[in-house]
Parts: C-alpha cells; structure tokens; sequence
C-alpha cells in the first residue's frame, strides 16, 4: 500500500532518511549474511537487514530503510521502500512509498514460514515517517491527499489484514 509521496533527488531522499536516523538496508540474502557474519564478529547490532522486494511499477523497490532499536531489529521495526516513478513534480522526481511497522514474527499462510507480522494500522507508520522525517530539516513542504478510491482495508501478501484512512502524505525535500 502506498502511503507516502517524497518529491525531490535520489540525493536529496538518501540524505533526508540519514538525517533522520533511517538506515538503508541490505539488498539481498547474500548480503545479509555476510553482514551477519562480520557484525556478529564485531558484536555491533545488525540494524541493515533486508526486507522482502515488493514490486511497483513491475520492479523492486530501489531503496529500503528501516529505523529500528539495536536489540530488537530482528523482530520490531519501522521500514519502508521507496520506488522512483517516472513522474515529476516542479521538475524534481516523484517517489513513491510503502512504509509499514514490524511488530513481530507470524506464520506466513502460503508457505507456513516464519514472517514479520505488521501493526495493521498502517496510518500510525505514515505519521512516524513524517515525524521522523519533518524533525530531520529535510522536508521543505508536506500535506496529506486523499485520492480518488483510496485503499483503506485489504489484506498482506502473508494474508493478514491491515486498514488506513486512504490518505498519502506528501513531502517536499529540501537540501539542508
């Protein structure tokens, strides 16, 4: 589900989750598990593990961040992925986000394995993103839309179910 629009550079959207205090996370298993590997032998906290790829506009997401707490990265966490559209907006690019907040581990009911389960109330996590984001200084300029037939109950890929009131929150990224 998307719920938030960034507008503005692929530079400008990198420094405005950093400031934030998002980190980018890894793009695949193989990553992961030498990142695993090297952090577990250097006991830091593994805060860049990868998410599942969900596709928008026929194609994985080109960015994930997650914000989350050293300890309990593995199980709890906000994230979000971003997808750069091909529309623009005063010239700068159109991004387009999904941000959801991991609050534990659940079956998946198409294969029984083991899976994040998300807070189904998906606006929570839009209002965390502009929080966190806002207070970075990054963000010149941002309101909420409603669109035409807003998505507001429907159901993961994992089968659980989440709701919204429809709205996407839009921002304006600013360099600081």
């Amino acid at each position: 589900m998307v719920n938030f629009l960034l507008i503005g550079t692929e530079d400008q959207v990198k420094a405005t989750f950093q400031a934030a205090g998002w980190v980018q996370v890894d793009r695949d298993v193989k990553d992961a598990i030498l990142e695993g590997f090297v952090t577990s032998l250097s006991k830091q906290a593994y805060l860049t593990m990868p998410m599942s790829q969900l596709y928008l506009f026929g194609r994985p997401q080109d960015y994930g961040f997650a914000h989350a707490e050293p300890l309990k990265v593995v199980t709890t966490r906000h994230h979000l992925r971003v997808w750069k559209s091909t529309l623009t907006i005063g010239g700068a690019p159109v991004w387009v986000g999904a941000a959801t907040h991991d609050m534990g581990l659940e079956r998946d009911q198409r294969n029984g394995k083991l899976t994040h389960h998300i807070d189904p109330n998906v606006d929570d996590e839009r209002g965390f993103v502009e929080r966190s984001l806002t207070e970075s200084g990054y963000i010149s300029q941002h309101t909420h839309i409603l669109p035409p037939n807003p998505v507001q109950d429907a159901k993961t890929a994992t089968g659980g179910g989440f709701h919204s009131n429809g709205e996407v929150l839009v921002m304006w990224l600013s360099s600081n």
